[in-house]
């Protein structure tokens, strides 16, 4: 007989989540063996296919006499083995027996971390600002590859302020290695712009993006990120918006 010792019953959940997993070995579906309690020979068939397919439903309530409440932090996973016997009567005479085998656990869930996601853009500055040295912005450093860089609010998106380069370019400099760089970026002389990443003196990314009289978005899916460089739209191109993850 069970002493209060080992009767638990769990009163509560916590709020975090909680993953129960029930599994059996080998991964397969539930192993039930039948046997008879009697040494008589049986006859048992099994038949199922898709019409008419063997399901089998077991509901169990298992209820202690008595109570005893504990709090159990899952720091680690609890895993609790099943090996039990289901004893089947007819006519009041025992006739077979189930066994079935398994493993319980519980574990925490974990959490996707929320994305750290940071978008710089230009909006709130005063256009027609031109920069002959390097912008430094909430991190991050823009740096002229031709002869300056230029606030202007024209071309698209509408209402935005923009950041116009020479055709030369414009790098932008990171605090430290980002990952997941995301440009918005828009051109309206030429065809095309060159995009290349660096981690340090290493190139890690380059693409030519085919943009005209428009705005476009650059992804640049690359870790270690530590600058990014756009050249060409020959003075009619604009950076309007620079998002990474740190």
């Amino acid at each position: 007989m069970a002493t209060e010792e080992n009767n638990v019953t769990i009163l509560a959940w916590p709020k975090e989540k909680l993953g129960v997993e029930h599994s059996f070995d080998d991964e397969k579906p539930c192993p039930v063996k039948i046997s008879f309690v009697e040494n008589a020979p049986a006859h048992v068939i099994v038949h199922a296919d898709e019409r008419d397919p063997f399901h089998v439903d077991m509901n169990m309530n298992v209820k202690a006499r008595e109570t005893i409440p504990i709090c159990i932090k899952v720091c680690e996973p609890i895993c609790v083995r099943s090996d039990y016997d289901i004893g089947i009567t007819v006519f009041d005479r025992p006739t077979a027996a189930i066994t079935v085998r398994g493993q319980t656990k519980i574990h925490m869930c974990k959490e996707e971390a929320p994305s750290k996601r940071l978008c710089l853009n230009f909006d709130g500055m005063k256009t027609l600002t031109f920069f002959a040295e390097p912008l430094n912005l909430k991190g991050l450093t823009f740096v002229p590859l031709g002869e300056g860089l230029r606030l202007v609010d024209y071309g698209d998106p509408s209402g935005k302020v923009k950041l116009n380069f020479r055709n030369e370019g414009l790098r932008i400099e990171f605090n430290a290695s980002v990952h997941d760089v995301r440009l918005l970026v828009n051109c309206y002389a030429g065809k095309s712009l060159d995009v290349t990443a660096y981690s340090g003196e290493s190139i890690v990314e380059q693409q030519t993006i085919e943009i005209s009289n428009q705005a476009k978005e650059v992804l640049i899916a690359a870790a270690g990120v530590t600058a990014v460089a756009i050249k060409g739209g020959r003075g009619e191109a604009s950076l309007v918006e620079v998002c990474y993850e740190p």
